[in-house]
Parts: C-alpha cells; sequence; structure tokens
C-alpha cells in the first residue's frame, strides 16, 4: 500500500513538474538543467535557487498557475499544487533564517552603521551613541531556536472571550481599596498612566499590587491556580533586586513602567485575544523581571572593565543573562514560587519563551531584530509568536519617549543621570567615557532627537505594522472557516501623536550651529548661564526639575534652553511620524571616545 502512495505521489510530482515546466518556459527562457560542455561561464550562471526573494516569487507564480488551472485540471493536480506552495512557503522561512544566522548579524550591523554614519546634521557624539549602543560589538550571540508559527483557527475561537476580559475591571479584585489599587482599577489601561506617581503611593513596592492587577484582568491567576502568598513574596524579591544597585533610571519604576506598557501593548490593539494563556502570563513575567539586578552600567562597560558578570557569561548579552538568571533563581527561594502549579510542559514554555523575549531586550541586537521582523512581514504567516513577543518587549522597554512630554523628560533626566554616574566611573578607572556618559560635553537635547528619529519611531512604527498584518491574517482565517465574521480595523497606535509633539520640543532647544556650544552639564544639570535674561527668569521662573507638566516654550530664551538641555538620550526616527524626514545616518563614534566602550541605552 505504502508503495502504490509513493507511486501516486511521483506520479503527481511528475505531472507538476511538467506543467511548471511549460508555464515558465512560455513567461521566460529559464536556464536548463543539463550540462552543456559548450555552454559559456555566463550561460551557466543561474539564479540563487536559495534566495527567499526567488522562493518568494515561485510562490506567487505557484499560486498564480493554480487558479488558472482550477477548471483545466483534475483535484489531485490541484492539491499538488497546494502542496507544493505549502512546501515552498515552509522553505521559504527556513531559508531566511540559515541566511540570518549566517550572515544576517554581521551584514545587518555593517549596514545600520553605515546608514548612521551617513547623517549630516546629527552631531558626532550622538551618531557614535547610536552606533555603540544598537548594534554589535561582539559576534557570535546565540541563534534561538526557532519558535512555532503562529497557530491559526484554533485562536480565533478564544478571541472574543478576551476582548471583555482584557478591558474590564475584574470581579476578582482585592477588598483593599488604597490609593494605589484605586489608581490601578482606573488608570491600568491608560497609556500615559504616571508610573511615577503609583510608584510613591506604593512607597516604592509597585509590583506587589500591580502584577497581580494584570494577571487578573486576563484570568491567569484562577487558570493556573497562582499562589496569592507567593506572588508576594516573589514580588517583593523583584523590588529589593531591581532596587540593589540605586540606579536614576533601571531601578523597579522601570520595571513597572515597561510592566503596564507591555499590558497596554496587547490589550488595546486586541493582541492578546490572539495569545494563549501561558503566552500572556510569560509575557508578563518578562516584562516585569526584564531588568532584574541592573546594575546601572552597560554590557560594554562590564566587558572593558572585566567584571565578574562578564566572565560567568563569555561577553554575550551580559546583563540580560544576569536578569533572566536572577529571575529564576528568586523562585527557587521558600514560598516564592508563585507559579508552582504549573504542569511541567507549561513551566518549560513559559521559561522558553521569557529567557528569548529578555535576552531580546539587549539593545545591540537592535538593528537585527528590526530587519528581521521586516523581512518576515513580507510574508505574516511566516510570523512565529515568541519572535513577535520579543519584539513587543523590546519596544516597551525603550517606549517612555512615546509618553506625555513631561513623564518622558522625567525619564530622560534619570536615565543622563545614570548615563554621567557611568561616565564618572570610567573616568576614576582610567578609561575614555561612553558615548553621552561625558557629563562635560553631551548634547542632551541633540541626544534625544536622533534617538527618536533612528530608533523609536521605525521601531513602533513597525510593532504597529506588525499588529496590522498578524490579526488581519488571523481574521481572514476565521473568516474563511465560519469561525467568526469580523471586518478588521487596524489598530490604534497612541504613540504617534505623543512622538511628535516629544521630538518637536527637543528640537526647540537643540542649540543652532551659530550660537555658543552648550554649556556643560553639572550633575546631570545644565548650568545656567548668568545674562541678562535673568530678569526674565525671576517673573517667568523655570519649571521644576522632573516635573510632569515641564512644557517649555518655543520662545524660551538663551539661558532658558541651555537650562533644559538636561534630557534623556533616546534615538528613533521614522518618516512616518517626523516633521523633518531625517537623512540617512552615520557610524558613531562619540567625540574623542572609543568605539569600543558602549553607552548604554533606555
Amino acid at each position: 500500500m505504502a508503495k502504490d502512495e509513493e507511486t501516486v505521489k511521483l506520479s503527481y510530482s511528475d505531472r507538476f513538474r511538467e506543467k511548471m515546466k511549460d508555464e515558465f518556459d512560455e513567461k521566460e527562457d529559464a536556464p536548463k538543467c543539463q550540462n552543456n560542455e559548450n555552454e559559456s561561464p555566463e550561460d551557466k550562471i543561474k539564479p540563487d535557487p536559495l534566495d527567499p526573494k526567488n522562493i518568494a516569487d515561485s510562490i506567487i507564480r505557484l499560486e498564480e498557475l493554480k487558479k488558472a488551472s482550477l477548471s483545466k485540471t483534475k483535484h489531485d493536480s490541484d492539491e499538488v499544487l497546494e502542496q507544493a506552495l505549502s512546501i515552498l512557503r515552509h522553505t521559504e522561512s527556513i531559508i531566511s533564517s540559515i541566511r540570518r544566522a549566517s550572515v544576517g548579524m554581521v551584514s545587518e550591523d555593517i549596514e545600520a552603521q553605515t546608514m548612521i554614519s551617513s547623517v549630516e546634521d546629527t552631531p558626532k557624539a550622538v551618531k557614535e551613541w547610536l552606533a555603540a549602543t544598537f548594534t554589535k560589538q561582539i559576534f557570535g550571540r546565540r541563534q534561538a531556536v526557532e519558535p512555532p508559527k503562529f497557530r491559526s483557527i484554533v485562536q480565533a475561537v478564544r478571541a472574543s472571550m478576551y476582548v471583555d476580559k482584557i478591558t474590564r475591571k475584574t470581579s476578582q479584585a482585592p477588598v483593599d481599596v488604597s490609593p494605589a489599587t484605586l489608581m490601578l482599577q482606573d488608570q491600568l489601561n491608560n497609556w500615559d498612566i504616571d508610573v511615577f506617581k503609583y510608584d510613591g503611593l506604593t512607597g516604592n513596592k509597585p509590583f506587589r499590587g500591580l502584577f497581580g492587577e494584570v494577571l487578573r484582568r486576563y484570568g491567569l491567576v484562577k487558570r493556573f491556580k497562582i499562589n496569592l502568598h507567593n506572588l508576594e513574596n516573589y514580588c517583593a524579591l523583584v523590588e529589593n533586586g531591581y532596587n540593589l544597585h540605586g540606579n536614576p533610571y533601571h531601578n523597579a519604576i522601570h520595571g513597572a513602567d515597561v510592566l503596564i506598557t507591555t499590558h497596554n501593548l496587547i490589550s488595546s490593539t486586541g493582541f492578546a485575544s490572539w495569545m494563549t494563556d501561558i503566552e500572556i502570563l510569560a509575557l508578563l513575567f518578562s516584562a516585569m523581571i526584564h531588568d532584574v539586578e541592573h546594575t546601572g552600567t552597560t554590557n560594554n562597560f562590564h566587558i572593558c572593565t572585566s567584571s565578574p558578570l562578564t566572565i560567568m557569561y563569555n561577553d554575550r548579552s551580559v546583563l540580560e543573562n544576569h536578569h533572566i538568571s536572577s529571575a529564576y533563581r528568586y523562585l527557587d527561594q521558600p514560598d516564592s514560587n508563585p507559579f508552582d502549579k504549573l504542569s511541567k510542559d507549561d513551566f518549560r514554555e513559559m521559561r522558553g519563551i521569557a529567557v528569548e523575549a529578555v535576552l531580546g531586550t539587549d539593545m545591540s541586537a537592535h538593528f537585527t531584530q528590526i530587519k528581521n521582523m521586516q523581512n518576515a512581514l513580507f510574508n505574516p504567516s511566516t510570523v512565529n509568536r515568541n519572535t513577535a513577543m520579543t519584539l513587543i518587549l523590546h519596544c516597551a522597554d525603550i517606549s517612555h519617549p512615546t509618553k506625555t512630554w513631561g513623564l518622558h523628560k522625567k525619564w530622560t533626566d534619570n536615565l543622563m543621570e545614570e548615563f554621567f554616574c557611568q561616565g564618572d566611573k570610567e573616568t576614576s578607572l582610567g578609561l575614555p567615557n561612553s558615548p553621552l556618559c561625558n557629563r562635560t560635553e553631551t548634547l542632551v537635547p541633540e541626544s534625544q532627537v536622533g534617538f527618536i528619529d533612528f530608533i523609536i519611531v521605525p521601531s513602533m512604527n513597525l510593532l504597529g505594522d506588525m499588529f496590522d498584518a498578524l490579526l488581519l491574517l488571523q481574521n481572514e482565517e476565521a473568516n474563511a472557516t465560519g469561525t467568526k465574521s469580523v471586518n478588521y480595523k487596524k489598530v490604534d497606535r497612541p504613540w504617534d501623536n505623543r512622538l511628535s509633539e516629544n521630538r518637536k520640543r527637543w528640537k526647540e532647544l537643540v542649540t543652532p550651529k551659530d550660537e555658543t556650544p552648550v554649556t556643560p552639564a553639572v550633575n546631570g544639570r545644565v548650568k545656567e548661564e548668568e545674562t541678562e535674561s535673568v530678569k526674565e527668569k525671576v517673573s517667568h521662573p523655570p519649571t521644576k526639575k522632573n516635573s510632569t507638566t515641564d512644557q517649555p516654550s518655543s520662545r524660551k530664551s538663551s539661558s532658558q534652553r541651555n537650562s533644559q538641555t538636561d534630557a534623556p538620550s533616546s534615538l528613533n526616527g521614522g518618516p512616518k511620524i517626523l516633521e523633518e524626514d531625517p537623512k540617512t545616518v552615520s557610524s558613531p563614534t562619540a567625540t574623542g571616545q572609543s568605539a569600543a566602550v558602549v553607552g548604554a541605552c533606555p
């Protein structure tokens, strides 16, 4: 029986090859497969059969052939065409992965650095920080095992159930009605929630109420029988880990902000409707612990100083490996494992997602991650869940420029102070300052414009495109099977207006080229010049440092502008939102600083 089936399949294949040969011969002169000694070397040159573009072209042509042949061929021919299409689609994704693994990292970093180095209007220090932070300085990064692709129709069944579950206030909410709890219940779904205020209401213990509330919104506490006593103990360990080194930026407030932003990204867009329960749990868990025990210094600082963490993790994603390792060590503490009721399979899947997502927050892999997703979206069916979730966490991690000006500027002040503290350590060790870590030379507004133009806007635009492509694909499959009938609407992008406004604010603070350079920064703040504008300052005093209502006017005096250049460095752009389309970018090498010592990133 098996031999008969093989014979039938072979006949299908023979007929399929004949059909393809006739079709392609009509449209173009395809190179012959037979060897011919009389052929010139030029005649023997053939298109690379493993080139993903050629495979994609073949898929399109096969689909056209299938449509054209439906009325002329029998059912078996239709079946073999469909089988061939499926094989080609799978082959395309495999070849793309292989190529990315072999040459992607090097070629994409070269391309990114070339793009950064070609920009004309961006200060040299900012270019250096961009290249040092967002491209690889070392090679050989682990290649994650390709996770499973998006499941199809099964996910559509559970979509409608989550829509209400994500947005409504849970009936399982705690009886506690403290100000912090009330704030969470009212504003958890607010893109611009003031996480600094929330942290203050909790007494600098943001995770104990936040993580449990987020899990309840998705029904995960009941679903996985999460031990609330152990959950509180675990969150306490995470809070202590975040605050271990007293970082101005990478602390528990940042972790809470990334957790809330991740929740909003998957809930407001409806993406959570297509995720499994264990995937939602894993992604939210990853967001909470993604920077735990951060040292306040960058990976390259650790590498240049040969720190114990560098020795332990062999120079590869040093901090990211430490974060995920620390988070799982906490689970071994007595009465601190809230996930002890998970099945072995669920726990293993959760860990796999968390490891990949947290390692994906290594900023030096930014351009590789972005380019891989851009390529995958040419055929959304090849995008896998882990890759999508990793991009969501990465974007949430660098999302502070997408919040209101007051919040964004406060994050920037904190980030710059952390950079300057690293610069002080480098100076004391006799090392050159990493980009943007020199207190006396850093141009904060310029760095922020660059961060928004070259990192944030392209990343958030891609994230929105990914949501649209994957959710549209799922809806089409659901509609085709009658599982669900919905006219898909593109996701809202609350970050667009915020990015445009924040970029405009920073642009107003940039010192014109024909003016005196920005006054050197002192202790993270820019020293005010004693000029004639003192009177104006008395009548119109500047807003307080870190005020969430800090909104500088476009008509500020020169001294006022200089006094407000203490902003966070974030770089990212995209033609979609920018008032001025940034010219291509150039290779970073900060002023008088070695690119080998890399600056940190938000």
